[in-house]
């Protein structure tokens, strides 16, 4: 994986496939960045594990209510999905990050994937469609291409879906009860890490792209939200964060 962050994964996972370029097709960046966390998902495995691609950006946000899920063009075939596309690479480039671990450590780090991408991405949804300060800073962003006298309407339309998204998760939806989640989510995450440079120790594994991904969409977009408060108290998550950054952007981005 990327040299930058010097932990290459083990011998034993990379393969001798011959790397083909792919395209990674995913909505519109939002703050010059890449905002879906199953999306960045992709695009930072891709980048560790050196495999050559280009990034085509489709449809407009505004449109769409939530992100679609990303997409892969890989030799005339499109695969749809994060867990689809991250099981088409490992298959077809010879290439697993995990392929180290054992029985205990993979049931570990799925408990953890599924922690990132059931509760944390509510979350986030949360932190920009209903927290005020967040939906300040996404609606001006996000519907600025709208036809104004469409704005109004549009803006209401897609944040009632929101809305409506964490009703069925969370039954009935008291922020209180979010927070609590999200909190002690963090803690588990900030816990689990300790004092270790990766999740699962010295190697980067598909746990440490899932976790920076999903990091990344809260401590560095610009929304001072209250999950943003919250996942800035664990200073281990916060330098894991900024370590991934580092390593995989380098001078491309400024950091936090």
């Amino acid at each position: 994986m990327a040299a930058a962050l010097e932990a290459p994964i083990c011998e034993e996972a990379r393969g001798s496939q011959p790397e083909q370029p792919v395209t990674l097709v995913l909505a519109p960046f939002l703050w010059g960045r890449n905002c879906d966390p199953f999306a960045l998902a992709i695009e930072t495995w891709l980048r560790l594990a050196e495999i050559p691609f280009s990034i085509e950006e489709r449809g407009s946000l505004w449109t769409l209510g939530r992100m679609p899920p990303p997409r892969l063009r890989d030799c005339g075939r499109e695969i749809v999905g994060t867990e689809a596309i991250l099981r088409h690479l490992k298959a077809s480039r010879g290439i697993d990050p995990d392929a180290g671990l054992d029985e205990r450590r993979r049931a570990e780090s799925t408990a953890l994937r599924r922690l990132l991408e059931d509760h944390l991405y509510l979350a986030i949804l949360w932190s920009r469609w209903v927290d005020p300060r967040g939906w300040a800073v996404l609606a001006r962003e996000l519907f600025a291409p709208v036809p104004a006298p469409l704005r109004p309407w549009a803006s209401r339309l897609h944040r009632w879906r929101i809305r409506q998204l964490l009703s069925e998760r969370f039954g009935s939806f008291e922020e209180q009860q979010l927070l609590t989640s999200v909190s002690e989510d963090l803690e588990a995450l900030a816990i689990y890490l300790g004092d270790k440079p990766f999740f699962m120790g010295e190697q980067l594994t598909t746990l440490d792209a899932l976790a920076y991904s999903f990091l990344a969409n809260i401590y560095f977009v610009p929304i001072e939200s209250e999950l943003k408060r919250l996942a800035t108290q664990y200073s281990n998550l916060v330098n894991f964060c900024e370590t991934m950054e580092a390593g995989i952007y380098g001078d491309e981005r400024g950091g936090c």
